[in-house]
């Protein structure tokens, strides 16, 4: 019985070390693959941000953005809205409960 012991016991040592060093690997492969996703994620909403920035200001006209400059060329209609306002009598969704 003892000579089982001296024959088993290096061998479960190894396979149990060489388990433990695979389990570090694997764990240490997902969280860079967490931390890949993560950083993906914040730069991709950052780049969103700014793509609707610029295309907010792309479409905006001269006037919304320096009103001072255009105010005395057309006195009447120195201040116009961003927004064109939506008519009255367009239909509408209204949920039932």
């Amino acid at each position: 019985m003892k000579n089982k012991f001296q024959f088993l016991l290096p061998r479960l040592l190894v396979i149990t070390a060489v388990a433990g060093l695979v389990t570090i690997v694997i764990g240490a492969i997902f969280k860079i693959l967490l931390l890949a996703t993560a950083l993906f994620t914040i730069g991709t909403l950052v780049y969103t941000r700014i793509q609707k920035r610029r295309m907010r200001a792309a479409s905006m006209p001269q006037g919304a953005i320096q009103p001072g400059l255009y105010a005395h060329s057309n006195p009447q209609h120195a201040v116009t809205p961003l927004e064109n306002s939506l008519p009255a009598n367009t239909p509408k969704i209204v949920p039932i409960y």
